[in-house]
């Protein structure tokens, strides 16, 4: 009987002396992870919003490829995801300024927080904005349609000073349809997407203040 007690507890021990290492080994492992959550988190971050914007990134013999094209007349590497040709009919810029030319190179942009308002995503600001020359001075006024979210309605801005800017709220993105009066009479409609890709970014960049 007593030589069983004791094989017995020499098995107990062999098996304890198995497991100990492997309990203190997980136990370390998940005490430095602990540790280093926020800069993990970080750290993931930075990698999903440089795969976002189509930077190269490398992890030993792996990499994704860059989609990046520098200002200049040199062409991207043939060897890249972007392939590039010259618009020598002139057809690109055509059709570049049919698109500056209603709006009187006058354009409709927006920009995000994060929301102060429950239920919603993101605050939203939108904004006329002029490229180079151009000027908001001979803008009357903007009418807004959000969409069926909004009830349908129509919304007038007559605020030059404040580039005829109007804000909402959203959790999900949306079009923006923007009819410009001008003085003279004329009328221009533009349209904008407004997305939230650059959310996560601005928070970010927040977050870091």
């Amino acid at each position: 009987m007593a030589l069983a007690d004791t094989q017995s507890s020499a098995n107990a021990y062999t098996v304890l002396s198995q497991v100990l290492p492997t309990v203190a080994w997980a136990i370390f492992f998940g005490a430095i992870l602990c540790w280093l959550r926020e800069d993990l988190k970080g750290l993931i971050s930075q990698l999903r919003s440089r795969i976002r914007l189509g930077a190269s990134i490398k992890i030993a013999s792996f990499e994704l490829g860059s989609a990046y094209v520098a200002p200049g007349n040199s062409f991207p590497d043939k060897k890249g995801p972007i392939e590039g040709h010259l618009d020598d009919k002139g057809a690109f810029q055509e059709e570049a300024e049919r698109f500056r030319l209603p709006t009187r190179n006058i354009f409709l942009v927006h920009r995000v927080a994060p929301s102060r308002e429950p239920g919603q995503l993101y605050d939203i600001q939108i904004y006329l904005h002029p490229h180079k020359e151009a000027t908001l001075a001979g803008v009357k006024k903007v009418d807004y349609y959000f969409g069926r979210y909004w009830g349908n309605h129509v919304f007038t801005s007559q605020e030059r000073s404040s580039a005829f800017s109007i804000g909402t709220s959203a959790y999900g993105p949306f079009v923006c349809t923007a009819r410009v009066h001008f003085s003279d009479g004329e009328v221009s409609t533009t349209w904008r997407y407004i997305d939230f890709e650059m959310g996560s970014v601005g928070a970010q960049l927040a977050s870091e203040e």
